[in-house]
This record gives structure tokens, C-alpha cells and sequence, in this order.
């Protein structure tokens, strides 16, 4: 447990503006509720001067939580971010903003009776409740993503090698009834290409055959790999950089195209133009227009007019037609 890693998917930008946006939502309904049963809090949306502080203290709070996330996100690749260290930094960010609340409380809004220990006390543990249901929230969500992710990936490696071990049987039995006729250097080249993709630490995580690939879309230093299976579309997010996945792909169909996607061209359907912005159109509905930026524009084009296959002919015709 302690040196388990967290969810790839609570260090990612999307997960960090939602699980922002929850706190701001429950902590403004918890205080709501809260505020009858303490005599601590000093929210007001009447009062001048409570109304100031009030919005200060939220702004504050919410500076706090979006500094502590961007700093864990680019230190992502330098720590190691286990369940347990995450956990401690969830704890640091609720203290920084109960001694935000504490020192307001004591300098603008004294309580006769309370000392600072015990008020700094209270706020802790009013933070960690408030604090507590979006982050569970967007942390089983992050989990459960991911576990559906590597169940996917691992049915699809799966059916892939009990594909091979049933080609390679019926090799064997033509191999028993008809003479040899293709070479050993022809049925490599016949052979489906596999494409290992690992992470940051090295760590072997998919491997896919380049026929199933679609494109894969880049996001700082994540990867989300779309690949079909069982003729549905899945993703897979990979916590890696985009170059070293590049380089493992050169040699292949997969090109890129733009800043953000590398693209299988084996599955374009047409090269559009939209408002002098070209894009690709894939053969599978599923898939939405992938944009091909300037300064990947010819070098794709290149890739594509150097391809033999019948989808690339279509390409060009479509192209042409532009």
C-alpha cells in the first residue's frame, strides 16, 4: 500500500480543474450548513467587512489548492508520488489553509474563550472535512478509470496472443501438408508489427498490434493511446514523454501531424480543409477530425504519397480535390 503508485489520471490537468471546481461547490454548501453549529465562523455575504474577508479567505484557499497541484504536477517525474505521499500532501494543503483561516480568525474576528491552538485545531479539522468528499470523489473516479483502462489493454493482449498461438497452430498443420513455399524472411515481413510502449520508469505497460492503432494525443507528459478492440474504440493514458514514444514508433505508420497527435496513416479516410486548417478524417466514426498543424502539413503529405496501401490513394485523391 505504501509504495503503490496513485492513479495516473489525479496528476492530469483535467482531473485537477474538476476536482478544483467540486471544492469550490461542496465548500460553499458545507459552510452553509455548517456555519448554525459553530461559533467559530465569521462568513457573511451582508456584512462589508465579513463579505471582504470571506472572499478573501475563499480566493486564498483556492490560490493554495491550484499552487499545490501545479507544483505536483511538474514535480511528477522527480518524486515519487505513492498513495502515502500523496496523502501527506493533501494534509500539507489542508493545513496551509487552516492557518490561512486561523490567523483571519485572530486578528480580525476574536473569540473570547477559544484559544489559537484550539481554534487552529477546529479549522484543521473542518478543512479536512470539507476537503474530504471531493477529493474521495475525484480519486475512486481516477482509480476506476484507470482500472477500466489496464482491464481493456489486458483483454485486447490477451485475444492477441491467443491469436497468435491459434496462427501458429495452423502453421504447423500446413506445415505438415503443404510444402514450405514463402520464405522465413517474407513471413517476418507478413508478421503484424508490434508496438511496446513504456513509461517514464522504463516499465513495459501495452503492446500493440500498429494495425489496431488510430492515433495517439499528447499532453505534456502523458500519452493517451487510442486503439481499437473488438471493433470499439478504447484509450489508454500513459504517463511518458511524447519523444521517447516517437522515437519507439519511427519506421511505422504512425506519423505525426500536429503539436499534440501522431497519427496511424493507414487509417485516414480523407485529408479535409476547414477555414485554412487542414484535418484528417479516420476511417471509424468514433474518432473526431484530428487537426494537421503547418509544420507538420508536408511531411505528412510525404508519408502519405510514399505509402502504397488503397487508403492512402483515397487520400490523395481527396487532397487533390482541395
Amino acid at each position: 500500500m505504501k509504495q503503490r503508485e496513485i492513479p495516473k489520471y489525479l496528476i492530469s490537468r483535467r482531473y485537477i480543474s474538476v476536482l478544483i471546481a467540486l471544492i469550490v461547490i461542496f465548500s460553499s454548501l458545507y459552510m452553509v450548513l455548517y456555519k448554525p453549529f459553530s461559533l467559530a465562523v465569521w462568513f457573511s455575504l451582508d456584512k462589508v467587512l465579513n463579505f471582504s474577508f470571506t472572499l478573501l479567505f475563499y480566493i486564498s484557499a483556492i490560490v493554495v489548492l491550484i499552487l499545490s497541484r501545479l507544483i505536483m504536477y511538474s514535480l511528477q517525474d522527480r518524486i515519487e508520488l505513492t498513495v502515502v505521499n500523496y496523502l501527506w500532501w493533501i494534509m500539507a494543503e489542508n493545513l496551509i489553509i487552516s492557518l490561512i483561516y486561523t490567523l483571519i480568525t485572530v486578528n480580525f474576528f476574536p473569540l473570547e474563550g477559544v484559544s489559537t491552538p484550539e481554534l487552529a485545531t477546529r479549522a484543521l479539522m473542518c478543512v479536512t472535512c470539507i476537503l474530504m468528499l471531493p477529493n474521495g470523489l475525484v480519486s475512486f473516479y481516477a482509480a476506476y478509470k484507470a482500472k477500466c483502462e489496464e482491464h481493456d489493454a489486458t483483454l485486447y493482449q490477451l485475444q492477441c496472443l491467443s491469436e497468435e498461438n491459434r496462427m501458429l497452430k495452423m502453421e504447423k498443420q500446413n506445415e505438415l501438408i503443404v510444402a514450405k513455399i514463402v520464405s522465413d524472411d517474407n513471413k517476418k515481413e507478413s508478421a503484424p508489427k508490434m508496438i511496446n510502449f513504456y513509461d517514464n520508469s522504463g516499465v513495459l505497460r501495452l503492446t500493440i498490434n500498429v494495425d489496431a492503432l488510430y492515433y495517439l494525443e499528447s499532453e505534456d507528459n502523458y500519452i493517451t493511446i487510442y486503439y481499437k478492440h473488438n471493433e470499439k474504440l478504447h484509450s489508454y493514458m500513459l504517463r511518458c514523454r511524447t519523444r521517447s514514444v516517437e522515437r519507439s514508433l519511427e519506421g511505422t505508420c504512425m506519423v505525426r501531424c500536429h503539436r499534440s497527435f501522431i497519427v496511424n496513416i493507414n487509417k485516414i479516410r480523407v485529408m479535409g480543409e476547414n477555414r485554412r486548417m487542414h484535418f484528417l478524417t479516420l476511417d471509424d466514426e468514433q474518432v473526431s477530425p484530428i487537426p494537421v498543424s503547418k509544420s507538420y502539413y508536408q511531411s505528412l503529405l510525404s508519408s502519405l504519397n510514399t505509402s502504397t496501401t488503397p487508403p492512402k490513394e483515397e487520400v490523395a485523391v481527396a487532397e487533390d480535390s482541395q
